[in-house]
């Protein structure tokens, strides 16, 4: 019983150093992909979870999450980020070829541009 608190200690420890890890490694990822989808027209970066997401005139269209950069899709009735191949952020015209496969298929989802333009709307009338 006298080592409890100190197991305790080290494990709060071991819990603080792997979030500053996973945090660590979402903001290495958003670098690479923000200098990546830098062709991208309107790309805006900011937080989102616990890691970062990537909009396109205030519509998501990815996230840099989980140790993961990942892109935003739907599958029936929910919205998942499946993880992209890390290596695609090495080649940036692949990836904007990608993000704008993506992109195209949200702007044709009544649920992600209904989103996109309610956030817009509160912006412009100062909320």
């Amino acid at each position: 019983m006298h080592n409890r608190p100190a197991a305790d200690a080290i494990e709060d420890i071991e819990v603080a150093c792997n979030l500053r890890l996973v945090g660590r490694a979402e903001d290495e990822i958003r670098i690479d992909a923000e200098d990546a989808l830098g062709a991208i027209e309107g790309l805006e970066v900011r937080r989102l979870f616990s890691g970062w997401g990537f909009y396109r005139h205030g519509l998501l269209f990815a996230a840099a999450w989980e140790g993961e950069f990942r892109f935003r899709t739907r599958q029936g009735r929910h919205w998942v980020y499946e993880a992209v191949d890390r290596e695609l952020l090495d080649r940036p015209d692949e990836l904007v070829s990608a993000a704008r496969g993506v992109l195209t298929r949200l702007e044709a989802e009544p649920a992600a541009t209904n989103a996109s333009k309610r956030r817009l709307g509160a912006v412009h009338r100062g909320r």
